[in-house]
């Protein structure tokens, strides 16, 4: 996984800190060599960016009034590059080039983080990088920044045993984040019953979710949509698992956050998505995403014949391993 990558997602999902004490701190750098002029903010993006000029691949600038430990970034857009850093009150030296902070021991250890998280190539290894800097930060801001970037990745059982352990880190306000997605995983956790709601087909008729859920067998409700990529790139996978366990008496109810009925019903035909599907076309204000909790696609939700929800987003291959563990080979 790319240094760059990971950054970007660090931007759409850290959280404003805005009750630690205010400090001034300088930013210095090295930049692309063709670089003109950078800009600086919050992680959040809800404070106007700062423009940073650039001279022959350098820049320094000093920042006051801002809380300590608020994740900072330096963008340059013109060369698609993006380095971040954490305000303490101690002058950070950042090199662009390479990703490496150096200044703070705090902006120290995180620069080793992300020198650890630019040589992972898999999902899962940066989901392993991300649990040992949970379990090595518990005591400062790196813990609260890890579990920000692993949250989505952990199951309901998994991130409520860490958000009740206790830890100092979770005090952060980087951590409000991870509640919040506790409190939407709660909607559909293991063990509770599933929720009925009213969508249509792509005929336009509507129909009860339970029409279909709680009538006798296992069903996937399974979360996604035409434009989502990552849904399509699992489409494969969920077709597969249906061919095979469909004669067992295995069912898929699509619940499509899609806005366009036209780009709806294509991706059903194209791609052979043939079980159920429904939708009431509102994008993320579907009835789907309010009752469940969705704040990401693909997701899923996996009942048993009483309706019982079994276990929550199976992607790859932890589907086909829970539908074996079900009706065996």
């Amino acid at each position: 996984m790319e240094m760059k990558k990971l950054t970007t997602l660090a931007l759409c999902l850290l959280a404003v800190l805005t009750v630690a004490a205010q400090t001034t701190f300088t930013v210095k750098g090295t930049a692309h060599a063709t670089a003109k002029s950078l800009q600086m903010g919050d992680m959040t993006g809800k404070t106007q960016p700062q423009t940073i000029k650039v001279e022959n691949g350098q820049f320094t600038t000093t920042i006051s009034n801002v809380p300590e430990q608020t994740f900072m970034t330096i963008v340059d857009r013109d060369n698609r590059m993006q380095s971040f850093f954490i305000v303490d009150g101690t002058e950070v030296n950042v090199d662009m080039n390479t990703d490496i902070l150096t200044g703070s021991p705090l902006n120290a250890k995180l620069s080793d983080l992300m020198q650890q998280l630019s040589t992972v190539e898999t999902e899962k290894a940066m989901q392993t990088v991300m649990r040992k800097a949970i379990d090595e930060n518990k005591d400062n801001v790196i813990g609260a920044f890890a579990l920000s970037q692993l949250m989505y990745f952990m199951s309901y059982e998994e991130l409520k045993a860490e958000l009740e352990s206790g830890a100092p880190y979770l005090q952060h306000p980087l951590c409000d984040q991870a509640k919040q997605q506790l409190k939407s995983l709660e909607l559909r956790a293991p063990g509770t019953m599933f929720k009925d709601i009213v969508e249509n087909d792509t005929t336009g008729v509507s129909h009860h979710l339970s029409e279909y859920v709680g009538k006798g067998d296992y069903v996937l409700v399974d979360f996604w949509a035409s434009w989502c990529g990552p849904c399509m790139q699992e489409m494969p996978n969920v077709k597969a698992n249906y061919e095979k366990y469909k004669d067992k008496g295995f069912k898929v109810v699509g619940l499509s956050f899609d806005r366009n009925a036209d780009a709806w019903k294509k991706a059903i035909r194209e791609h052979y998505l043939n079980w159920i599907h429904l939708s009431d076309l509102k994008f993320w204000q579907t009835v789907a995403a309010e009752t469940y909790g969705i704040r990401s696609i693909p997701s899923s939700i996996l009942c048993d014949p009483t309706g019982k929800i079994v276990d929550i987003d199976l992607r790859g291959e932890k589907l086909g391993a829970k539908l074996m563990e079900i009706y065996g080979e």
